[in-house]
């Protein structure tokens, strides 16, 4: 009895002593696995329109809120991708919208969510439109005392170049085609139009995969570029 009751002891010795054990590593490792994913920045995705807001009509019929949904979440993909260091948040990831049913609110939710992310960056993705079906490409509209994004916007138009998705209409700023959103957040803000939805050709062109593929990626590298998060620690 007395041999059995010495085993029972030290069998329990030993349990003790793995269960610390385990604490000990489960707590290290779990110390590294939250270490590792603090973010260097968050970028707020921003797909235009969606819900009760379609957008733009395209070409064919289509809605311009179903392409920048495709798109942006395919930029976040590559984004995450390229940098899992790097949080990415979309102001919708479907057709539904949490704001109310008017354009006011709208975009008051859209400044509001972001600040709520305590967003670094803020992308909004929309396509064009015109009565002049043959007018085609993209272009960036931002603050004009924002060098950030500045540099971002030249970068998405590099990067599309070097892939021949033409052509870059100019960089234009808010002082003369005010935007509400970008205008009030005091992050680096911008609205990137994709290109032209009422052009045949480009809205038939945006809508293949591959394409949107292309853009993701174009603006996603220009993103994950390390300089543009060196002054973050600075704000």
């Amino acid at each position: 009895m007395k041999y059995r009751k010495n085993k029972f002891y030290k069998g329990k010795i030993i349990l003790i002593v793995l269960v610390i054990v385990a604490m000990i590593f489960s707590g290290y490792f779990g110390y590294n696995l939250f270490r590792e994913h603090q973010y260097i920045a968050t970028v707020v995705i921003d797909p235009g329109h969606g819900g009760y807001d379609v957008g733009s009509i395209g070409y064919d019929g289509s809605y311009e809120k179903d392409l920048t949904l495709s798109i942006a979440l395919r930029t976040g993909r590559k984004l995450k991708e390229l940098n899992p260091d790097i949080n990415v948040v979309y102001t919708r990831s479907n057709d539904t919208v949490d704001w109310a049913d008017n354009e006011e609110d709208d975009l008051i939710g859209r400044v509001i969510f972001a600040n709520e992310q305590n967003a670094d960056y803020f992308f909004s993705i929309h396509l064009n439109a015109s009565e002049n079906t043959a007018a085609y490409g993209y272009n960036a509209f931002i603050r004009s005392n924002d060098p950030a994004s500045e540099t971002i916007a030249n970068s998405i138009d590099n990067n599309l170049t070097e892939e021949n998705w033409l052509y870059n209409r100019g960089l234009e700023y808010t002082n003369s085609y005010p935007l509400y959103v970008v205008d009030n957040l005091d992050i680096p803000s911008m609205l990137f139009e994709v290109g032209f939805i009422t052009n045949p050709q480009e809205c038939a062109d945006l809508q293949k995969t591959s394409n949107q593929e292309l853009i993701a990626e174009c603006i996603a590298n220009a993103y994950n570029k390390r300089s543009h998060f060196e002054d973050l620690t600075e704000r």
